[in-house]
């Protein structure tokens, strides 16, 4: 992930998805977290919009956050038991952590960082999308479970939090990826290694495509989904 956060067109199309999505939601100056942050390639983007501080289980990964971003906190955290006070942060992003088999119920991590965020704060979450669609990437990356769009509502509403903005992202990649599956059964191997530019810049295209048409409607489906919830005031 460190290696190539920089260069992979999904890493890129991802970042500006949830700035696009997220920062609506943000007030500016306040407390962010990120949490399951890795290297940092999803989420230090925050770093611009306050104060951020950056968790994760894996101590490595926070090393090498630390390499590249060095002006965010870094915090070791389990997400099912975050180690902090009630309604520290003005929001927090959480990316690709419930489908990991280290989480054993979605709803209450999510409850957890819901917990952490003020009244009036937001919460960000994107997942692997597609429920039945097993590949090669998430064996190599320990995912225990993909969402559909209506399970991640699910969640975020079982958690007490209001869905602003719930939708599907990477849609067009979701014929590719089902023939992939099958292609790659009984695999391991990470999308990582393979085409980090996009087919010469046409997938990192066909995601602007489709941010330019989530600036106006949501999708109901994705081989991501993705929702922004808001705690209610108190």
């Amino acid at each position: 992930m460190a290696a190539v956060e920089q260069t992979h067109w999904w890493y890129a199309s991802t970042r500006q998805l949830l700035q696009q999505i997220l920062t609506p939601a943000l007030h500016g100056g306040g407390l962010l977290l990120d949490a399951g942050a890795g290297t940092g390639a999803t989420g230090a983007w925050l770093e611009d919009h306050g104060t951020l501080v950056a968790g994760d289980f894996e101590e490595q990964a926070l090393r090498l956050y630390g390499e590249a971003h060095p002006k965010s906190e870094r915090v070791v955290l389990d997400v099912n038991r975050l180690p902090f006070a009630d309604d520290a942060f003005d929001a927090a992003l959480c990316v690709t952590v419930l489908c990991h088999q280290s989480i054993p119920d979605p709803t209450a991590a999510v409850a957890e960082l819901a917990r952490v965020v003020r009244p009036g704060g937001a919460v960000c979450l994107l997942e692997p999308g597609v429920r039945r669609l097993r590949r090669a990437h998430d064996r190599v990356t320990h995912t225990g479970r993909r969402f559909s769009l209506g399970d991640l509502r699910r969640h975020a509403i079982g958690a007490g939090l209001e869905i602003e903005r719930a939708t599907g992202a990477y849609s067009f990649l979701v014929p590719p990826a089902a023939v992939k599956a099958v292609v790659e059964r009984g695999r391991t191997s990470s999308d990582l290694d393979v085409q980090p530019g996009g087919l010469g810049g046409l997938l990192g295209a066909a995601a602007r495509a489709e941010r330019a048409l989530l600036r106006r409607v949501s999708l109901p489906f994705g081989l991501s989904v993705a929702v922004v919830g808001r705690k209610p005031a108190a």
